[in-house]
Formats: C-alpha cells, structure tokens, sequence
C-alpha cells in the first residue's frame, strides 16, 4: 500500500496565526458595528425606521458598484511600489486599515443636539449623518478586506495550511468576536447616546493594536513580489477586460456564485442574530440597565462559546472526510435546525441553550469558508490560465454588504409593519407607546429567528444542487496549478 506524503508547511505556525488574526482584528470592529449601530440610530437616537431603512437602500446601491469595482481596479492597476518593490497588498491595506477603524468613530458622533424624537426636522441631518460616514466606513473597509483576503489562496497554498490557518482565524475570530461584545458593554449604558461614543473609541484603540497583530501574516514574501513584478513585466498574466466583461464572467461562474450565494446565507444568519441581540433582550426577555449590559453579553457569549469548543471537532472532521462541499453542508443544516427553538422561547437560559448550538453550526461556517473559496479560486485559475483573485473576492464583499443591508432592510420593515416605535429603549416604553405592542414583539421573534431560518434553508438546497466541487476535482487542479506555477 502506498504511503500518503505528507504535506510540506511553507510558512511557521507564528506567520499562520498573524494571518488568522485578521480574523479577529475584522470581526472586532464588524461585529461591534453589528451589535450596536442599528439600535443607537433607531432606539437610542430616535431616527425614523424609514430613515433607517431608506439609508440602507442607498448603502446597497453604492454597494453593488463599490465591492466588485475595487476588486476589479485592485487586479487592473498596477501602483508604483509593485514595480519597483514587488509589494501589491500591503500598501493598500496600510492605506485604507487604519482610516477604516476612524471612520467607524465617526458613524457615533452625531452631534448631541440633534434630536428627531423632540423635533422631527433633525430626523434628515441625522439620516445624512448616519449615510454618509457609513459610505465612507464601507469603502475604506472593502480596499482593506479585498487585498487582505486576495492574498490567502496564494501565500498559502496547500489544502492543509489552508485549514490550519483557517483554524487559527476561526478561533482568534471567535476572541474578536467576544471582545466586540464585552469591551463595548463595559461603557455602554443602553439607553444613553454619549456612551456609545466613548464605547467606539475604546474599540478604535483595541483595532490599532489588533492591526499590528495581522502585518507578519499579511506581509508579502520573497516568492510572491517577484510574482508580483513578473505581473507588471509580463502584461499578459495580468490582463484584465472591462470592468462589465469581468462581471459577466464571475456571474457566469456558477460555482463561484453558488459559494457566494451560499455565504451570504450563513452571514444574513449569524449576523442579524447578533444585530436582533439587543431588541431580544430588551422586548423579549425584557432586561433593562446593567441586567440588559450582562444578559447581552451572556446570551453572545454562549454562542461565541459554542463557535469556539466546535473549531477542534470541524478540524479534525474536515481533515478525515475531507471533502469541503459535505462539510459545509452539514454546518449549514445544523445552523438551520437550531433556529427553530429561537421562534418560541422566551426565557434566557432557554436562549442560552440554543445559542451555545448555534455556535456550534456557525463555527462549521466559519471554518469551511476560506478553504472552499480556495477550491473555488483555483477551479477558476485553472481555466482562465491566470488568478484574479481580487475580482472575486470583491464579489464576495458585495454580498457581504447586501447581507447586512437584508438585515437592516428586514428589521426596519418588520418595525414598520408591527407596530415598533423609535426612541424607546425599553419594554415598558414600548408596551406604553406602541399601539401594536405584542404584534412589535413577534416582529423581533420574525427577524431574529423565522426570516434568517428561511434564508439559511435556502441557500443550503442552491448549494447541495449546484456546487459540484469534489475531493477529486480539488486535487486535480492543485497539480495543474503547480505545473502552471500558479
């Protein structure tokens, strides 16, 4: 019987694990976005849900032109330090990392005296606000992620180190993401505007240092500058069509789009659950004060730890089946069957029980995307001759930023249609100002539960029917792309 060989690391478990913090240092920032713009706008703030709604309307425009068109400029232009230097990422993410986590700062610093729920003429400065410094945090974002991400599959090309630094990233992502959830807690008081201010400040700091954290594995090696100067010197590896002839051809990769499609569905999942996190805990369960502060960082906190305790099982079950379509799918459907509990319960340890297990299926998500994104990308460099990497990966953040805006989109719907009412951050305001209120209190159980549960069972059926990546095709086109020297 023939002896497997055994896979030859390129790079140090230290320079994997910068690389996975880059998991942490986005989801710190992302996720307190998530846990807390939304609710300081609408219920702390006092901006009408159309408002809020309208201004997310406009975030998704200028989202299906921003995302795909930075990645296509990231893989057409080529800047100065590429060709004398052979750095192509890591100036851009210089340039755009450390503004992002500034422009984050400034979505809270509407000015104090702009009140909609006093005078409903600042309900427009206010919405103007909230616009444009979220237009301006998305795009630094997206020049920062694209680059990040664009370097994975080719600084780490073995299946294998793709996982391990996938493990890496899962895990300090998970430490992100439970940071984003206590450090803010610690200085917001839920119904105060001011607090929330000081919260994004701290978490600015924290991002500085979560940045230096990320550059020994984002920096780019020996290996990849002098590919990336053969780019500049040999045109036809880096040749790129207009930017409408680029699109056509990533919506013609159905196997890209179905991996997409199937991303968006765990992103919408996970995500509006942290975004409805707050509105549970204050009109389902109905906390207040510091009881409201712990019971939001308990409730997460059970979810983060259920993400966590699975990153050792989905590893070791990836490495055995090894087939990243099989695994992906059993994560989806376990993410599925764990929000049909969230639809009735209203007792904390009740949430508790069901998020640990939630955790669980959004820990399988999360481990399974980068590796079977880099099936995806190779699959395509090995017809097209050529990696575009960034291309793609810009796709990938349009349907990031149309996830969230499902999000935001579905909430304030659901809070115009039952009876919600802006500016009253607690359940008894709420049961005395709504004329509607147990209708408003189902609409959170609709987009905290029932509307993501759909979302998730969707996608999961789109991708068992028409992703055909196999164990066989992967190392297939692993050997193609090594006699390519790609």
């Amino acid at each position: 019987m023939k002896k497997k060989e055994k896979e030859v690391y390129e790079h140090s478990k230290p320079i994997m694990a910068s690389y996975g913090s880059r998991e942490m240092f986005g989801q710190f920032i992302t996720a307190a976005f998530g846990f807390n713009v939304l609710f300081y706008y609408e219920s702390v703030i006092g901006l009408s849900s159309i408002y809020v709604m309208l201004g997310f309307i406009i975030y998704s425009v200028w989202n299906a032109v921003n995302d795909p068109l930075v990645g296509y400029i990231m893989e057409r232009i080529k800047m100065p330090w590429e060709k004398t230097k052979g750095y192509r990422r890591i100036p851009w993410i210089f340039i755009a990392a450390i503004p992002w986590l500034f422009s984050y700062f400034l979505i809270y610093l509407v000015p104090a005296e702009w009140d909609p729920t006093i005078d409903a003429s600042y309900n427009l400065p206010v919405f103007l606000w909230y616009m444009i410094s979220m237009l301006i945090y998305d795009t630094l974002l997206t020049i920062y992620d694209v680059n990040a991400v664009s370097l994975y599959p080719v600084k780490f090309r073995g299946l294998n180190e793709r996982r391990t630094v996938q493990g890496f990233g899962t895990i300090l992502g998970i430490v992100g993401l439970v940071l984003a959830v206590v450090l803010p807690s610690l200085f917001i008081d839920q119904a105060i505007a001011s607090t929330y201010v000081l919260a994004a400040l701290v978490s600015v700091a924290f991002g500085l240092v979560f940045f230096i954290l990320i550059l020994p594995g984002v920096w780019e090696t020996k290996k990849m500058r002098e590919e990336n100067k053969e780019r500049v010197l040999e045109p036809e590896k880096a040749e790129v069509d207009t930017f409408f002839k680029e699109t056509f051809k990533a919506v013609k990769e159905h196997r890209f789009m179905m991996k997409v499609l199937f991303f968006y569905g765990y992103q919408v999942a996970a995500v509006m659950i942290q975004n409805s996190a707050r509105y549970v805990i204050a009109y389902v369960i109905g906390e207040t004060g510091e009881a409201a502060d712990f019971s939001f960082i308990l409730l997460l906190g059970f979810m983060l730890l259920g993400a966590l305790i699975s990153v050792p099982l989905w590893t070791i079950l990836s490495k055995r089946v090894n087939n990243n379509r099989k695994m992906s799918l059993a994560a989806g459907i376990f993410m599925f069957l764990t929000f049909l509990p969230m639809i009735f319960m209203d007792v904390m340890w009740g949430w508790m029980i069901t998020l640990l297990f939630f955790g669980i299926g959004l820990g399988g998500q999360w481990f399974m995307d980068p590796p079977t994104m880099g099936d995806v990308l190779d699959d395509i460099a090995v017809r097209a001759g050529k990696r575009q990497q960034s291309i793609y990966y810009g796709f990938q953040a349009l349907f990031i930023r149309l996830g969230y805006a499902t999000i935001v989109i579905t909430i304030t719907l659901v809070h115009i249609l039952t009876g919600f009412v802006e500016g009253a951050p607690t359940y008894a305001e709420l049961v005395q100002l709504s004329p509607t209120p147990e209708l408003a209190i189902f609409g959170i159980r609709i987009h905290s539960a029932i509307v993501p549960a759909i979302i998730v069972i969707i996608t999961v059926i789109l991708f068992w029917k028409y992703y055909d990546l196999t164990p066989e095709k992967v190392a297939e086109n692993k050997k193609k792309l090594k006699e390519m020297n790609l």
